[in-house]
């Protein structure tokens, strides 16, 4: 894949766990809406299958789908992959760009676990702290401020823990949307997003939910796989991404604006429809 020749430095990716593309418009989330009139986007995006976070997450640091990388179901483990996995926060780190990702404290049993899959995955910072949105987000203010290259990946829990809880689309669901999309709006403002070229923020769900069950997403019904994709900031250009975006362009898509070489295997691709003002040499 050519290399582009891109002011972006730093890449932002905030995963929305379970935040379903019609709840952006339903619950009026001004954050997603703003960047979705000024950056490139779809809400028909699509996640991988089983629809199910650790498949998900595993998937957007692999670059591969669950049946590549062997994690198949909703219990995080490190993946006995049917070939070599190259993730991309290990692909940045061997080329030299710090990696940092923010994720929710875990109980005391699963630190462990935590510990190791971040050490597999290439993460030298890892960080499990807090239980929401904007917690985890104040648990990173040192990094925002101070990491201004390579990538730094949240993990928000919120809309999901309350799909589950109380259903998708609920009462409790529109509060815990609102409180990402709040949560997102701080983040923008902190690292100037769409005023500092360098910084290209990527968010995204992981999966929908409420389709086939109220309170599940593990389905192959739209609403389980459909995801919403916001790209903003650096360079990117108001516009539709490509039908068939989906969670497995997001590695691609992130070593491409760094200039870093995609692995071969990944099943992905960089999505360049939104920076098509980016000059890409051969």
């Amino acid at each position: 894949m050519p290399s582009p020749r891109t002011p972006i430095r730093r890449v932002i990716v905030v995963v929305l766990d379970g935040l379903r593309a019609d709840a952006i418009a339903q619950f009026e989330l001004p954050t997603l809406t703003r960047l979705r009139a000024r950056g490139a986007s779809t809400l028909d995006g699509a996640t991988v299958s089983p629809s199910v976070t650790a498949a998900a997450m595993t998937s957007l640091f692999t670059g591969v789908p669950p049946a590549v990388h062997g994690v198949e179901s909703d219990r995080f483990h490190i993946p006995s992959a049917k070939r070599g996995l190259r993730p991309m926060t290990r692909v940045l780190a061997d080329s030299g760009m710090p990696v940092s990702v923010f994720l929710a404290e875990l109980p005391f049993v699963f630190r462990g676990l935590g510990r190791r899959f971040a050490h597999a995955a290439g993460v030298p910072n890892a960080q499990f702290a807090g239980d929401d949105a904007p917690d985890i987000l104040a648990s990173a203010r040192q990094a925002l401020a101070t990491q201004r290259r390579g990538l730094i990946l949240f993990h928000w829990p919120d809309a999901d823990q309350a799909g589950h809880s109380h259903g998708w689309m609920s009462r409790t669901y529109a509060d815990a949307a609102r409180r990402l999309d709040d949560a997102l709006g701080l983040l923008v403002a902190q690292c100037e997003v769409g005023r500092d070229p360098g910084t290209l923020l990527i968010a995204l769900a992981d999966h929908g939910g409420g389709g086939a069950r109220p309170r599940d997403h593990d389905s192959p019904h739209p609403l389980d796989r459909t995801i919403p994709i916001v790209l903003a900031g650096g360079g990117v250009q108001p516009g539709a991404l490509t039908p068939g975006a989906s969670l497995l362009d997001i590695a691609p898509t992130v070593l491409w604006s760094l200039g870093v070489p995609q692995p071969a295997g990944w099943s992905g691709r960089p999505l360049l429809e939104a920076f098509a003002s980016f000059e890409v040499a051969a």
